[in-house]
Order: C-alpha cells, then structure tokens, then sequence
C-alpha cells in the first residue's frame, strides 16, 4: 500500500516550475520543441478539457495512445521516440514536470544544438541519444547529482571538449558510450565498481589510459591516435620531458643519469603490473561476461519492446484469470500458464507457465535491466522486476519458421515440460522479426564459466562428486526431453555447456531445448550445436546423443573443445583426444588433475563415465547409444555399479579405435594430428558460444 502514497507525496513536495502544466500540456511543449513533430507525433494531441497536472483526463498520455509515452498507474515514467526523424531540440522544462521519468531515448533522430541540460533530471535511470547531431562541451559538473543514472548513450554525436570528470560522481553507472564524437584532453580517472561497458572509441583523446579502464580491451580506445598505453598496442607512454627537467633541476647534474633510470625502472614496473593486472582481470568474471556481449546491440529490456508498447496498452492478466483459462486448457498443469487476451501474438507478453507468477510487458518495462549476453540466437538480458523476481529475456531473431499460431503451439508445448532439470519458458512476445523469450533467472550461470572462466571457489567447487552430480542431471534432462519430444529431428538441438546452467547447489538445468521446431531451417546449422555432429546436416535424436558426449568429456577433461568454435584455432579436440586414449587404454591420462588428485579412489568411476563420452561421440550415429541407454550407463556410474561400460556391449565397439577414424567428421578432420598438436590452448573470447 506504501509506494503509491509515496508517489504522491513525491509529487507534492517537489512541484516543478511548470505546476500548472498538465501531462498533456509538458508532452505538447515537448512536442513544440521539435521542428518536424508531425506525423511521428500526431497521436499527441491536445486535450479537449482541462485537467490537474496528474493528468487521467479521458485523453490523458496515460489513458490514450500518445506513441513512445509509458506510464506506470498514471504516472509517465519513460519516453521510447527513437528513430522518428524528429529535428529540433528537447525542452528540459518540458520533461522536468515528470518527476516520476525514469527513461528516455532519443536516439536516431536529427535532434542538434548543445547537450541539453540533462542534469536537471535527476532521477532519471536510462539516457539514449545516440546518432543524432549534439554539439558543444559538456559543463563538467553535469551529472553531479545524477545518483541514479545507470545507462548512458551520448555516442554518434559531434561533441567536443573534455569528458567530464563528474562522471565519476555517477556510482551506479552501468553503460557508458561515448565513441565517436570529438572529445579532447585526457580520460578521467572512473572508479565505478558498476561499470560494465565502456566505449570512447573515434574521438581526439590523449594521454595515458587511466588503470582502472584498461580491463576494456583495445576495441575501446581505438581511433584516438593521441592515446598511449596498455591495453593498447605499440610503445609506452612516453615520460613528459618537463617532469624530468623538474627532477634534474632539483637534484643537480650529478644525480639527474641516475634519477632518470630509476624513474624509468618505476615506470617499467608499473607498467609490468597493470599488464600482469588487466591479464588476471580478464579471467574473472565481470570480464568474462563483458566478452559475450555484442555491444552493437546491447540495448536495454525497454528498448527491445519499444515498438510493441508504443503500439498498444497491454493488459496485464490477473492471477485469477490466469487461473480459469489454465483450467479450461485440456492436458493442463502445474507447468501451464495464461496467456493475454489475444492468443499468440498481437503486443501482449503470453504466459506459457505461471509458477513463478504472472506478469506482462509493463512489469518488464519497469524493470532494471542488465545485458547477460549475445550468441547466435540473439541477446539475453537479466529484468528485475518490482515484485522481487528476476528473470531473463531472451531476443531471438532466428526463432521465424512459423507463424503466430505455430509459435504459439509449441511454446506452451515447452512451457508444459517439468522435471528438475530443465528450464521451461515463462512467458513469450511475438513480433516478425524477433521474439522475446522469458525465463527463471538462474544467478550462478553457465557450467562454461564456471568450468573455464572463473578461477575461484565456485571453480574449486567442481570436484569429482560434483562434476558427477551434474552429469547425472544433464543425462536425466535429455532421456527426459528424448520421450518427450520424441517427435522432433532434434529434442534439444543445442546442448553445450553454455546452455547448462547450475543451481544454488550445483544441480544442472538445461536451456535452450526444443527449438529446431521454431528455427528458420536456413539459419540452423548456423546457431545449433547439433548441426556440429559428424553428420550433419542429416541431424537426428543420435546428433543430441554426440552433444552429450561432447559435454561429458569436457566435464571430465576440465579442457575447452574446439567443438564449440567456428574455424577458429584453439581448444582442444577432445572427441579424438577422447578416442586415441581409450583406443591405448590411458584414459587415466585425461582426467582433469583437479579432480583425480582430490579423488584418486575414483579413478576407474572416471575413466567409465569417460568412455561413456567417447561411446557417445562415435563418428557413425548408428554407433552411439540412443540417449536413454546413454542415460542408463550414467545411473549405473553414479550408483556405484561396478559392470563398467564393457559390460554393455550394444553400444560399445568391442574392436580397438582405429587412429584416424574419425576423418570425414566435419570437427575431428584435426584427427591427422598429434594429441599434442590438438591440445592447442585456446584464447579468444567465448562470444559465439551462446
């Protein structure tokens, strides 16, 4: 009952100067402001009767459909214009009546002038004006009070001047964009822990780059020639000749050689460290999450859905009426959920399962979002809603093979799956051209990072009883999805250790299964794993079953395969390394020494479950065991049966491994090679994994 009390009390005691303007009234100066308003803002038109400067007038921003304006119980909280061709300028005063905006995004329009004073909206979270035509300095203490401001987009522009330095003030920003404009003079010092992306890229900088920006990499400073320093290529910067004269007059002739080669030895220390520095960084796991993400499309949750809630109010379903149409569904369970009011598509958010509640759109636009990701099914965003949940959104942009009704089947189809390790979808938005897609947001993440990125307790928690556990899952989900979608060429189609995410307790859960029904055809051998198979593209349920494999082996190895990469050097190959071992009977000689040195009694456990993995990565599909077998070996490991994999002779060759079997498999083509040769590191970033 607090929060709206609050709102109100808010208002009250914080009167803007324009007090006597109503929503409708600011929205209209506002408008007044651009030189082109008409038509992108012809739905903003002028009330037909007064109304207070809360304004619930009939056509009130908050109760018509004045495009781009999002309200939340009356209240205006952001402003979506991007890409209108709007010219002109933005009236602070304007926007300054909204005490409750917490967003705005102006960006591809052809808006000029100085920076508006943005400072004065102080309470805003989410600033966009990327690409349009600003010009001018900015008054460095600008953001002074701009507590809250988390998202900052001034890049595409033609400022100039200093950055300012009170950017440093603003403590919880998340994402600062500033590339190409025409910013001179040095890069402040920005000690925000928050900060996750960093961009001043195509401006006129110079001078060293502060210590606490170097974890950005290169891609962030580049095309500022002024600029010296790690992480940048090339020599050090150079000392000033000024300080070493101050040192030679100060300590005379005699001791300047000697002050020189100290200063330089510093130097050369000091440098030593911030490269040994931004190296140790980059393995930790703010780094490691800023390399997923493809910053060209890293935009905000409420960017994502802007054409759909300027198109329409969404009405957002109760939990009783979710309830009576979850029961009216024939074959409905806990699983189901209600959708909104018009099935499958339109600009509402349908429910597919409503364990976690029920929320829509709104809920969504209000929420705090964090960029997780980007891979080749699209970008994956972390939303914290105002009831306490969190939850991650998914933008898929190859998920077009069916229409609306199609769509809709199967996504309440996957909705409907439970077991305890699987991740079913939430909820969905259809738009042509790319879907939403929400789930639980699980916050330990993927096994792949804590498998290979992180080096901490969560790394050092992986042990051999753990690693089994979470194998045991993987193998209990996929024999599961194996009858349930028996149906499908492919029930998972994208196992991979970037899509196995793990629970409080180590317990895996399993993403992204099911969509080879809901891919564009053309574009799956391009974004599923299973298309990485020895025959593909003739993909089948033994393809999820060589997927498997892959990903018990590098649970057992602790090594990167090359599998995940596209003709990318690196990784190991572990399905040939896998195979050469067990062909010379020296699996013992695989197993990641994490595990065999803490659980040496466990050794022949290991060395069963991993010629469970080469049986599982045969070249031939006919060769592997289907997944329910597959599923089986693993129960009777994990049980303490001491059979081992021999005694299942269905699925295990009895003739040795023939060095070079697997040539004609489109990822073990390396098997000409020596182990040695395939257990090339791997270096690059895990960008194109997820």
């Amino acid at each position: 009952m607090a929060p709206i009390p609050l709102l109100f009390l808010l208002f009250f005691l914080h009167q803007p100067l324009s007090s006597s303007l109503s929503d409708s009234g600011a929205l209209l100066l506002l408008k007044s402001s651009f030189l082109n308003p008409n038509p992108a803002l012809s739905s903003w038109s002028t009330p037909s009767t007064p109304a207070t400067s809360h304004d619930e007038s009939p056509t009130s921003p908050c109760t018509a459909s004045w495009i781009g304006v999002l309200c939340l119980r009356g209240f205006v909280t952001g402003l979506r214009l991007a890409g209108l061709g709007l010219q002109g300028t933005i009236n602070i005063d304007a926007l300054s009546h909204f005490r409750s905006l917490r967003s705005i995004s102006f960006n591809n329009n052809n808006l000029s002038g100085p920076l508006p004073n943005i400072g004065r909206l102080d309470a805003l979270k989410s600033i966009y004006l990327s690409n349009n035509r600003f010009a001018g300095s900015i008054n460095d203490s600008l953001f002074l009070s701009m507590d809250h401001l988390k998202k900052l987009w001034l890049d595409g522009n033609l400022l100039s001047g200093r950055i300012p330095s009170s950017l440093s003030k603003v403590s919880m920003l998340i994402d600062l964009r500033l590339e190409g404009n025409n910013f001179t003079g040095d890069i402040p010092e920005l000690q925000l822990p928050s900060l996750r992306y960093f961009n001043v890229s195509n401006n006129d900088l110079q001078g060293p780059i502060p210590t606490s920006l170097v974890h950005f990499g290169a891609a962030a400073f580049a095309g500022n020639p002024n600029l010296c320093g790690p992480p940048l290529p090339g020599p050090a910067c150079p000392i000033p000749t000024t300080y070493l004269k101050e040192v030679e007059q100060r300590e005379g002739d005699s001791n300047s050689g000697k002050l020189v080669l100290v200063v330089l030895g510093i130097l050369l220390v000091f440098l030593a460290l911030v490269i040994g520095y931004a190296a140790v960084k980059s393995r930790r796991q703010d780094q490691f999450a800023d390399s997923f993400i493809d910053h060209h499309d890293a935009v905000s949750v409420s960017e994502a859905m802007e054409a759909a809630a300027a198109a329409s109010p969404v009405q957002l379903p109760s939990a009783s009426s979710s309830r009576r149409r979850s029961k009216k569904r024939s074959g409905s369970n806990r699983g189901s959920g209600g959708g909104g009011s018009n099935r499958g598509g339109g600009s509402e958010l349908v429910m597919v399962n409503d364990e976690k509640g029920v929320f829509g759109l709104p809920d969504l636009m209000r929420a705090s979002a964090e960029v997780l990701g980007n891979g080749g099914l699209g970008s994956v965003y972390k939303a914290a809603m105002d009831n306490g949940v969190s939850v991650a959104v998914k933008r898929m942009r190859e998920l077009n093979r069916l229409n609306k009704e199609g769509f809709d089947r199967e996504m309440r189809r996957l909705g409907r799956l439970q077991h305890p390790n699987l991740l079913p979808p939430l909820a969905y938005h259809f738009r042509k051209e790319e879907k939403l897609v929400v789930s639980e947001y699980i916050a330990k993440g993927s096994l792949l990072y804590i498998l290979h990125g992180d080096r901490g307790e969560e790394h050092a928690a992986l042990d051999w009883p753990t690693r089994l556990k979470i194998i045991r899952g993987i193998a209990r989900a996929m024999s599961y999805l194996h009858a349930e979608l028996d149906s499908y060429d492919l029930p998972h189609g994208n196992l991979k250790t970037g899509n196995v995410l793990l629970g409080p307790d180590f317990e895996p859960i399993l993403a992204d299964y099911g969509l080879i029904a809901l891919v564009n055809p053309a574009a799956a051998p391009n974004v599923l794993f299973a298309f990485k198979s020895p025959e593909s593209p003739h993909v089948s349920p033994k393809s999820d079953v060589y997927c498997f494999g892959v990903v018990v082996l590098e649970i057992i190895t602790g090594k990167f395969p090359s599998q995940y990469l596209n003709n990318t050097k690196g990784g190991i190959d572990v399905v040939h390394w896998g195979a050469s071992a067990a062909a010379e009977r020296r699996e013992a000689d695989l197993i990641d020494p994490q595990i065999m040195g803490l659980a040496a009694a466990a050794g022949p456990e290991m060395i069963r479950m991993l010629r469970v993995g080469v049986a599982c990565t045969k070249l031939g599909p006919e060769e592997r065991p289907g997944m329910k077998e597959a599923a089986e070996m693993v129960e009777e490991i994990a049980g303490g049966g001491g059979g081992g994999i021999e005694s299942i002779s269905p699925v295990v060759p009895t003739q040795p491994w023939r060095e070079g079997s697997l040539r004609g498999s489109r990822d073990s083509r390396r098997s000409e090679r020596s182990v040695e040769a395939a257990q090339e590191p791997w270096s690059g970033d895990l960008l194109s994994l997820y």
